[in-house]
């Protein structure tokens, strides 16, 4: 769209752009391409201003179907090699004026206009595109002429609807397959044309360089200056943007932003035409109807990716690459400014940008305190802490996630990613792994008891959840070094037998811990956590009673009451174990009647069956006393189950806490 370029672009990290289009236009109409696959993102946010004194009246945009699905809703369908026959094919039953060249052999002959209906064109066969003839209908005078249509010199077309679908195969053979045009609809005269929208672009990226140098008045020792701070180091960050052009045309001179930050974005169906589908309506039936029925911090920032161990490239001794070299050299280009819960970088140099190339524009350029630490973090990387660079976000700008080089005293010192960083924020940069410093870790977990209560027919036992995680550091590195171990935090738990974090938020602590070279070092992080379980009195013996007194859980009196409850128990179990006794017998008498009742059914009533017939009864008699008799022994045992339950539960809800 070289009638009018962009001038202003703002691209964004998640897929998209912002681009402005400016310049003056003559004219009554502006023509405007895009990549199909932008156009929904085209008819979302497309917006056309007339900064002048013209008008836009609209915008016709082009249809999504290809260019060979235009073509064939046309009446029109012409070749790429002979499309004067396709025409004259096509234009068949409408009519023409033709103007015709008569052969000039002794003298000059006028060329012929005639007006007529297309019937149809005849090729010949071994010669089709020599000797093809047109035949013409001639309503006036009701005559059919064939013409050569190598002598037709001029070919107009008398009928409108032809016409328009001439002029709408042309427009369709002139689109592109992979973009599609909008034109603008304006008033008559001079234009200043503003046309701002979005569109998919690639998104930018950031990379920094991070130069660390010791303060004249600091510490240049590994990692020392008292328990808690290690060596002081001043910082140069330098942070510059990358973006691409991928557009169909070179940036010349534009205004660049680049966009930190998330802003809601979506695509949403508004290019391919869609037609909802109808309901099919049809001539009811009356049947009997049915019911109907409805049916109802400052977060610490983490490691990030650590680098892995590389070879030191050494710069040389009298390397230039130092801070005031590298800001004398290079200053940054862009404005930091906030956008709500955006964040922009603007870039104050027009920008130019050739199609299909990319371009780096410093946006970042500021000196920070830093503090150089070993920071050990097993979750992240087991066995080795990581060289870090802590340092306050004093750039007053929003730094974007990008990777980041360290030099330090002018030598390549390893590489780390840069968390995205609010101003204000801190930051670790974790960018080698000290391989001098060996640290193992070594996890146990145990249960211990805290306290024992009586609630209701329970013993409620209280008891601490301990976890300990001990850490065994050694050092072969020549001095002694502050190793800073970071450890996530249990939740609900508490530290027991352990010094206090150095530093903690948001489930994560911090403890610097001094590491004497050649000697094992180790320190313990105790955590605990009080938890509760219930098991029935009923269920303890003598033995776990005397064993919570002599641990002092109990105190006498309670282990007294205890021990009474326990013999109310177990005089319920053996009176219990009665019952089941007193059961048994039961049954067994139970059958014993069953089968007398049996026997006696067919006997009779005299002689010797007679006299059985009496045996049998008496044996019944007999039974039906026994039965009674456990009956009554049931009845009482049931009695002395209830009264030793009830004088246990008093006991029990003499002990009871609330």
């Amino acid at each position: 769209m070289p009638d009018l370029p962009i001038r202003r672009m703002l691209v964004y990290r998640h897929g998209v752009g912002y681009f402005e289009r400016r310049g003056p236009i003559t004219g009554t109409e502006l023509r405007l391409t895009f990549p199909r696959e932008a156009m929904d993102d085209i008819l979302k946010s497309l917006i056309v201003l007339d900064l002048g004194e013209g008008q836009v009246l609209g915008v016709d945009i082009e249809t999504p179907e290809d260019r060979a699905k235009q073509i064939e809703r046309g009446s029109i369908h012409l070749s790429n090699t002979r499309s004067l026959l396709d025409l004259l094919r096509d234009l068949r039953g409408r009519n023409v004026r033709l103007q015709i060249e008569h052969e000039r052999r002794h003298g000059d002959a006028a060329d012929e206009v005639i007006e007529g209906a297309i019937i149809g064109i005849d090729l010949d066969e071994q010669e089709p595109l020599d000797k093809p003839l047109l035949s013409l209908y001639l309503s006036k005078q009701r005559n059919v002429r064939t013409i050569p249509v190598r002598r037709i010199a001029h070919l107009v077309i008398l009928d409108d609807r032809a016409a328009a679908d001439m002029a709408y195969f042309l427009r369709a053979a002139q689109s592109e397959e992979d973009r599609r045009s909008a034109i603008v609809r304006l008033s008559e005269g001079d234009h200043d044309m503003l046309v701002g929208y979005i569109a998919p672009a690639p998104s930018w990226r950031v990379s920094y360089r991070l130069l660390a140098e010791p303060k004249p008045d600091g510490n240049d020792s590994a990692n020392g200056g008292g328990r808690s701070a290690g060596a002081q180091v001043a910082v140069l960050l330098q942070g510059w943007g990358l973006f691409d052009n991928q557009l169909d045309e070179d940036l010349e001179s534009i205004e660049l932003t680049l966009v930190a930050g998330m802003p809601v974005s979506f695509r949403y169906r508004l290019y391919e035409p869609h037609t909802p589908e109808r309901p099919m309506v049809q001539d009811d039936v009356r049947t009997v109807a049915a019911p109907i029925e409805f049916q109802a911090n400052r977060a610490i920032p983490s490691l990030m990716e650590v680098a892995p161990d590389l070879d030191e490239f050494a710069l040389g001794e009298a390397s230039a690459l130092r801070m005031e070299n590298l800001e004398q050299s290079i200053e940054a280009a862009g404005v930091g400014e906030e956008r709500g819960a955006l964040f922009q970088y603007r870039v104050v140099h027009p920008v130019s940008v050739a199609r299909g190339r990319s371009a780096m524009v410093p946006i970042v350029s500021r000196r920070l305190d830093g503090r150089k630490e070993l920071l050990y973090n097993g979750r992240k990387l087991p066995r080795h802490p990581v060289a870090s660079l802590r340092m306050q976000n004093e750039t007053g700008l929003t730094l974007e996630r990008g990777p980041v080089t360290v030099v330090e005293h002018g030598d390549y010192a390893g590489e780390a990613v840069l968390p995205f960083t609010r101003a204000g924020a801190e930051m670790i940069i974790a960018y080698a792994v000290e391989l001098g410093v060996t640290i193992s870790e070594e996890r146990h977990h145990q249960r211990t008891m805290a306290g024992l209560s009586i609630h209701k027919e329970y013993a409620v036992f209280e008891e601490w959840d301990v976890q300990q995680m001990r850490y065994r550091i050694t050092s072969t590195l020549p001095d002694a070094v502050n190793i800073v171990i970071e450890q996530e935090r249990l939740k609900g738990y508490d530290l027991f037998d352990t010094p206090a974090p150095d530093e903690e938020a948001h489930n994560v602590a911090r403890w610097t811990v001094r590491c004497p070279s050649g000697v094992e070092t180790v320190f313990m992080v105790n955590e605990r956590c009080k938890r509760s379980r219930h098991e029935e009195v009923r269920k303890l013996d003598m033995h776990r009673l005397q064993s919570f007194l002599s641990d002092r859980y109990l105190d006498q009196a309670t282990y007294r009451a205890l021990e009474r409850i326990l013999s109310l128990y177990d005089q319920v179990a053996k009176r219990r174990a009665t019952l089941q006794e007193i059961a048994q017998e039961q049954q067994k008498i139970l059958a014993r009647q069953q089968q007398i009742q049996a026997n006696l059914g067919p006997l009779g009533r005299e002689g010797s069956e007679r006299a059985l017939r009496e045996r049998y009864v008496a044996q019944l008699n007999q039974l039906e006393d026994r039965l009674n008799d456990q009956l009554a022994r049931e009845q009482e045992t049931r009695k002395a189950i209830e009264r030793l339950e009830q004088e246990a539960a008093q006991a029990l809800a003499a002990l009871s806490k609330p």
